[in-house]
């Protein structure tokens, strides 16, 4: 039923843990395929300590775009799930997924809640799941898929660009977002069974990118993505514009990106005044600001105070 794709760069202390939460899944019919994307710190030799229990698949370092793709080109269920080898999934996430897409049939994307707190995880909402007609309405104040919690079909990639090697930042929300919009009305489940992260200080979320390999940068192109099912697409012509005035700030600290970001800023014009507000004092002024943790939560808390209660 689940093909489970675990990209592996340099994450040998971590990776047996990932790999050990697949094996104790109470739900059984699955394939783990891992691919070794150029790892220099032996990992690879873990995960072959599993013998036939793995997949394992082994290239020279192209990105975690592209290992992703590696795995998903090599997957034969129907179901592909995403877990980053660093993560881990409690014993019953793929049992809890297997029940979204018995309630759920039609959906093509599922996903469910996550905690960075080992003593947090295991809480079960009494929601339960439930689908979104108005996933894009939502998003702006919480995208909720997050790429170890979150299964999608495979026909997706079968007729879909995959995972954007182009992008540094944002890869795995491009795929999440297009998915939406081929499939519509996504699944959700606000049950923590997912384990997301923060050991490993080399994460890509740590670094700085140019605009131009964020998805802040993409995501405004005219032909981002046309044929959407059962989704207002003027829901996400909102959502695309705010995503992108809520994302940009971060990037003004390099001066390199001010000719980007003018572009993008005269793609938006005329719309969302209030956020924009923070982008009208002289770019300079505002990289001085952001020099200091509490100048940049001031931005970021302005501009989800009025996501959340204006807008």
């Amino acid at each position: 039923m689940f093909s489970i794709i675990i990209p592996l760069y340099n994450k040998a202390q971590f990776v047996q843990r990932a790999i050990d939460s697949v094996m104790g899944q109470s739900f059984r019919e699955f394939e783990l395929i891992v691919v070794n994307d150029g790892s220099t710190d032996g990992g690879e030799q873990r995960v072959l300590a599993y013998g036939d229990q793995v997949k394992l698949i082994t290239q020279p370092n192209q990105g975690v775009s592209e290992a992703r793709n590696r795995g998903i080109k090599e997957a034969k269920y129907p179901w592909i799930a995403f877990l980053d080898a660093d993560d881990f999934w409690l014993p019953n996430y793929l049992g809890t997924i297997r029940q979204g897409i018995a309630q759920f049939p039609q959906t093509g994307i599922l996903g469910c809640s996550y905690s960075q707190s080992i003593e947090d995880l295991g809480k079960v909402d009494s929601q339960g799941w439930f689908q979104m007609d108005d996933y894009f309405k939502r998003a702006i104040v919480n995208t909720l898929f997050f790429t170890s919690a979150t299964v999608i079909r495979k026909s997706f990639f079968l007729e879909n660009p995959g995972f954007d090697k182009d992008l540094s930042r944002g890869e795995d929300l491009d795929v999440w977002f297009r998915a939406v919009l081929f499939f519509g009305k996504p699944v959700y489940n606000f049950s923590k069974l997912v384990y997301y992260s923060q050991e490993d200080a080399g994460k890509a979320t740590n670094r700085a990118f140019p605009i131009v390999r964020s998805l802040s940068y993409k995501i405004l192109r005219h032909d981002y993505y046309l044929p959407a099912r059962g989704i207002d697409w003027g829901d996400f012509e909102i959502f695309r514009k705010r995503y992108v005035y809520f994302n940009l700030f971060p990037y003004l600290k390099d001066a390199q990106n001010d000719a980007v970001a003018k572009i993008l800023l005269e793609a938006l014009k005329d719309s969302n005044l209030l956020l924009r507000l923070v982008y009208l004092p002289p770019f300079g002024l505002l990289r001085r600001l952001m020099k200091y943790p509490r100048g940049r939560k001031l931005l970021r808390n302005y501009m989800k105070f009025c996501l959340r209660y204006i807008y």
